[in-house]
Formats: structure tokens, sequence, C-alpha cells
């Protein structure tokens, strides 16, 4: 017989969100819980299960023996239950559930922001949440349970092997310029003139990530500078004001370009293009609604991104 005891999966949910996202803040901001409400979850659970789970110190959440002993099991319980719920919503004729979809900025608004509003026209008892984040964030999201689906370029190499993925599209790559600035003229674009500009690509700043910097190395660019910016619309205003040249995504300079002062421009591929990749959450059976959208997506995504923005194979 199966010992008795009284946990509650708000506690075992609060005790993996503390360890993904490394503290009972972050933790708290994840699931829209107070500080004080998280400790007491994982206290109560420490409580039922009669050891320790977690040292708490000043800067850091590490796990016990216990602890780490335990988490495969509460990620494992967490997830059968939800799967459980899901199939259970499938029994009936409208189809309900929750899928939570990964991107980028650009590709959410020129793909996911029109898919999910057609898949919620077909499927109104499904809840569509999005999440955005860079190559890596995406991936450990999927990694670690938290996303069903996530749409990520694959020039940043996956991690996580054990997470299915599936090529979905190509997307350009183009260079964005002042309007009369002879990068913005000249036909085909001469790359060697970005060896005399300061060129803006997106990535983090503070991570090292940055977009494009080896396809510059490989035309044999050697900007004057290399600025690397968080937002292709903050790209887009330096461009305007004649800070310099840019390279964009075509997903985000399909968004953040606008007005006369800037000029996009294609850049030959297949160097300027790049893979974007569709990744399914690990170890779990897929549910109605996930195959639903995923479905959807690829019935779509030609349509919704034929303004020059991809190439199919």
């Amino acid at each position: 017989m199966i010992e008795r005891l009284d946990l509650q999966l708000s506690w075992l949910a609060t005790f993996v969100a503390v360890v993904d996202h490394g503290g009972f803040t972050a933790a708290g901001r994840f699931l829209c819980r107070s500080q004080p409400r998280v400790s007491a979850h994982v206290a109560a659970l420490e409580q039922a299960l009669g050891d320790t789970l977690l040292i708490r110190t000043s800067k850091e959440v590490t796990l016990t023996a216990a602890g780490a002993r335990f988490l495969p099991k509460a990620r494992a319980a967490l997830a059968a239950i939800q799967t459980g719920v899901d199939e259970v919503r499938t029994l009936r004729a409208e189809l309900k559930g929750r899928v939570t979809v990964g991107g980028y900025p650009g590709l959410s608004a020129v793909l996911l922001a029109p898919l999910m509003q057609r898949f919620r026209r077909l499927h109104p008892g499904v809840t569509v949440v999005l999440r955005e984040g860079d190559p890596l964030q995406l991936e450990e999201a999927i990694a670690r349970g938290e996303l069903d689906v996530a749409l990520r370029t694959s020039d940043v190499p996956q991690v996580y092997h054990n997470v299915p993925s599936a090529h979905l599209f190509h997307e350009k790559i183009v260079l964005v310029a002042p309007r009369g600035h002879p990068l913005a003229t000249a036909s085909p674009v001469d790359l060697g003139l970005l060896s005399q500009e300061t060129v803006m690509v997106t990535g983090d700043p503070y991570a090292g990530w940055a977009d494009y910097r080896d396809r510059l190395d490989r035309v044999g660019a050697d900007p004057v500078e290399i600025m690397v910016i968080a937002q292709a619309t903050t790209i887009s205003a330096m461009v305007a004001a004649g800070l310099g040249v840019a390279i964009l995504g075509a997903f985000a300079a399909q968004v953040a370009v606008f007005g006369d002062d800037v000029v996009t421009r294609p850049l030959p591929a297949p160097l300027w293009q790049r893979e974007i990749r569709v990744y399914r959450k690990a170890g779990r059976v897929s549910t109605r609604p996930v195959d639903a959208f995923l479905d959807l997506l690829h019935q779509e995504a030609p349509a919704l991104t034929a303004r020059t923005a991809v190439w199919p194979h």
C-alpha cells in the first residue's frame, strides 16, 4: 500500500520553478506568486516529505541530495497530471487545453500573431500563450518542459539533443541602409563596402551572442565597428539617423524598418539566409491541442511568410 501523503500540486510546481529559475524571487515572478508564498510552498513540501530539499544562501539556491532525488519525480508527476487533464479534455468534441509557444521578435509578429489569431477562431477552447527569447533561452525552456513548441534559428547549435526538432523554412537576411547610401543603390550589393561601415546586428550585447558575425567573416568584411543591439526597432532608428548600416532577419526588418529614410536590400543566398526549425517538448506524448497547432503552423506558414521573407526549402 502506498504511503498516504497530503501533497499539493502547487507545492510541486513551486519547487520545480525555484530550481528552474534559480531562486525564490524569480520563481515567484514566473508563477505570479509572492516570494513569501513561494517560501511557504517549499517549506510545506519539505515538512510533508520530512527532509530538506533546498539549501538557501544569499546568492543562490542549491539542491540537497534529497532534493536532487525528488526533482525528477516532481517533474514527472506534474507532466503526468497535465497529460491526464489534456486527455480528459480531448474526450469532448470541442478541442480544449493549452499550448505554450516560444518565438523570437520579428517572427512572432509576422508569423505567430496571425497564426494564433486563426487558431483561436478554429479552436476557441484552446488557450495559446506566447513567450519570446533568444535561441538558447527557447531551447532551454523546451527542455525544461515550459514550452510545448518553439520556433528558433538553427544558427546557434542545439545544446539539448533530446529535444526533437524539424526544419520549417529558411528566413532571408537583409541589409538595411540609409536611402542614398552606396550600399542602398549598388546592384548587386557590394559587401566589400561593409569594411568601411559601422554595422549593426541583433543579439544579446551582454552574453556575447550576435547574429551574422560569422557571415561577415566569411565574406571577408571587416567593419569599422560591429554594434550588437537587442531590438530591431532601435537598429532601424540608428540607421535612419545615419549612424551606420544593419543586417537583419527579414521578419524583423518587415516589422521594424519603415519610413522613407531607410532602404532594405536583399542579400545573396545561400549564405544570407538562416534555417528556422520547430522544436517540440521532449519526453511527453503529444496532445491534440499541440498537434492541431503544429498542423496549422505547417499549413499556414507559407502564406503568412510569402512576402519575400522565406525560402520554402
